[in-house]
């Protein structure tokens, strides 16, 4: 105890060193040594902005489970809520919220995506099926995926394809995980055609279904992740080819994963606690450790500093480049290891690293949505609310 308190009053009394985070660089899977372990440097400085909080957002349960958030062509904020089976539109200008419960209970609504009429689309992962909401008036239809169908009992009808995650793809396109079936999915919206692609190798896709991600990749790709095998791989919507990627830390579990402008691939490893870029021209990975002592204890004493705190593990999950050009990603994550309440940015250029905690504690930051060119906006799913980091 005597120990740490001591560590705790070094770093108030002495200035903190601008700490880097050191790459460690490999290929195909491959690690090589670059560099010692990077530290995470906290900037809770007076020119940074801090996280501002918005709601709670209504639901039917204390928590209704808030995570992915996504924008539609209005600008209008729309909010996935997974535990209460609601979706909920958030106006910025007002600071109103609407929410509407999907027609099937328990549905578990997954992650959300615009397609090009302007409808929101998401999966319902017990529900076997996607769902088509009219950002207009929050009408919704419901389309059962024509696989692994268990039974249909009036509003229910359950299956075991575990659709998590949606994304438009470059083809127009609606994308989605099926870790039940260990498969990436494919909906026309436009002719009604649906296409399943099996993953080659996948196996045990159930264990990671809750952590299916999937989001437009690099090129003519959608990119998603396969946690349970250590690895994240890109599907080509034309000649559908698969391409994997060996994160090079064992057992990383990576959760996280966005395409930058650039056409580079950034992926949040939870377990590993790192952030890693994928160059998939040469398959060269490059990992950036975020674990060290003065980010531990700088980022406790930050949010002390303002009556919030959390899990100080370094556990990145959700990940994005914005559009200042830094990876943004929440920390800590994922469950049970998560609760979490911080925001953090990654400077690909200097490897430096700055975090911001949330106002709330423990409050378990879920997804990361850049299309505010202003903002990173994100859902608090253990405080049951949405906020946003404005951009410096």
């Amino acid at each position: 105890m005597r120990f740490v308190l001591a560590l705790v009053l070094v770093l108030v009394l002495s200035p903190t060193p601008a700490y880097l985070v050191a790459p460690i660089t490999g290929v195909a899977g491959v690690a090589e040594a670059d560099g010692i372990a990077g530290v995470i440097v906290n900037s809770m400085a007076a020119e940074y902005p801090s996280i501002v909080e918005h709601g709670p957002v209504p639901s039917s349960l204390p928590i209704g489970g808030v995570c992915e958030v996504e924008f539609d062509r209005t600008g209008a904020l729309w909010v996935e809520q997974y535990l209460s089976s609601q979706v909920t539109r958030f106006e910025q200008a007002t600071g109103r919220f609407t929410t509407f419960s999907t027609p099937m209970p328990l549905s578990v609504p997954g992650g959300m995506d615009v397609d090009l009429a302007g409808d929101l689309w998401l999966p319902q992962v017990t529900g076997n099926s996607l769902l088509r909401v009219d950002t207009a008036d929050g009408s919704m239809t419901e389309l059962p995926l024509p696989w692994a169908n268990a039974f249909t009992l009036e509003r229910l009808h359950l299956g075991i394809g575990l659709p998590n995650d949606l994304a438009l793809g470059p083809d127009g396109a609606l994308w989605f995980t099926l870790g039940g079936l260990n498969s990436i999915g494919r909906y026309d919206p436009r002719t009604g055609a649906w296409d399943r692609f099996p993953v080659p190798g996948e196996i045990l896709g159930q264990v990671g279904a809750l952590f299916g991600i999937i989001k437009p990749g690099p090129g003519r790709t959608v990119l998603f992740d396969l946690p349970q095998l250590n690895k994240v791989a890109t599907l080509d919507v034309d000649t559908h080819r698969f391409t994997q990627y060996v994160m090079p830390t064992p057992l990383s579990f990576p959760v996280g994963l966005r395409t930058a402008a650039d056409g580079t691939i950034w992926v949040a490893e939870a377990l590993g606690m790192k952030i890693a870029r994928i160059t998939p021209g040469t398959g060269q990975i490059t990992e950036y450790p975020l674990l060290g002592v003065n980010g531990l204890l700088t980022s406790l004493l930050d949010g002390l500093a303002i009556g919030s705190i959390g899990n100080p593990l370094p556990m990145p999950g959700p990940i994005a480049e914005a559009g200042d050009g830094n990876i943004y990603f929440a920390v800590s994550f994922p469950a049970a290891f998560g609760l979490g309440n911080q925001i953090a940015r990654f400077n690909p250029a200097t490897h430096q690293v700055r975090t911001w905690p949330t106002p709330s504690t423990a409050s378990y930051p879920c997804d990361i949505n850049v299309h505010d060119p202003t903002a990173i906006w994100f859902g608090l799913l253990t405080t049951n609310k949405i906020a946003h980091l404005p951009l410096p």
